[in-house]
């Protein structure tokens, strides 16, 4: 069944698209006048005169009233509900020609946020979903493949694996020697990865991977949550030491699994 609304809930409806409570009540009020003065539209919307006249002269810059001469009286008419969308068609236009503009003056900022917490098993997926976003296609991650696992599950990692390698994404990949599940390390052939195993006794509690100029770190299913962190020198410095410890771990076919 169609919802239906009264005059006030209306008006509140129409502040979601901009307008403010007396905007709304006079295009309202205009609506179902047809063309009338600014007494009649301020009596019908039950707001000041001055409030009146203030707000129709909004809705005439928006489009949504417009002014008629009959004889010597100025009246006021309202446009047709369409042009509400047509209004917000034109906001955003507006809104994606300043985009470029506003992202250039986002990137000279050196106060953005830069470090996002997402907590629970949600936040933990969200940070481990934006390893997909890499824009150069090259992921450096070091975890134990049992700690992802714990939170998401099998399933949803099979899946991501899938994900991955349809957009092209090539994972290179340091694990530890234990505490780590062997048959989900892969090789460098149908899933685009290239693994090997870290010096022994060295843990890995925390899973971290490197991109573009990004860090995300997930922690163990204990605290169930993620951080990425934003930032170019953070990056540098992670890749860094994924180099460092890439050299000295053992690619899979040197390691006699049991």
């Amino acid at each position: 069944m169609k919802e239906q609304y009264n005059n006030e809930e209306l008006a509140t409806q129409l502040e979601v698209f901009g307008l403010t409570s007396k905007q709304s009540k006079v295009y309202l009020a205009a609506l179902q006048l047809g063309a009338s003065s600014i007494q009649n539209i301020a009596q019908k919307a039950q707001v000041e005169r001055t409030n009146a006249y203030d707000a129709i002269q909004h809705l005439i810059d928006c489009h949504l009233l417009s002014t008629v001469t009959v004889g010597k009286r100025r009246l006021f008419v309202a446009e047709p509900p369409e042009s509400i969308s047509k209004m917000l068609d034109e906001k955003e236009s507006k809104l994606k020609s300043l985009l470029p503009e506003l992202r250039s003056l986002y990137n000279l900022s050196e106060f953005k946020p830069r470090i996002k917490y997402y907590p629970g098993i949600e936040g933990y997926k969200t940070v481990y979903e934006d390893t997909l976003t890499t824009s150069n296609k090259r992921l450096f991650g070091i975890y134990s493949n049992k700690s992802i696992i714990e939170v998401l599950g099998e399933e949803y990692i099979n899946d991501m694996v899938k994900r991955r390698v349809a957009k092209g994404i090539f994972l290179q990949t340091i694990h530890p020697r234990s505490n780590d599940l062997p048959g989900f390390w892969g090789t460098s052939g149908n899933e685009m990865r290239e693994v090997r195993l870290a010096p022994a006794n060295l843990d890995l509690p925390v899973v971290s991977f490197a991109y573009d100029n990004k860090v995300i770190n997930l922690s163990s299913k204990k605290e169930t949550f993620g951080l990425i962190i934003e930032s170019q020198d953070m990056a540098t410095a992670q890749l860094s030491l994924f180099q460092s410890l890439w050299q000295i771990s053992s690619p899979i076919s040197e390691i006699k699994i049991k």
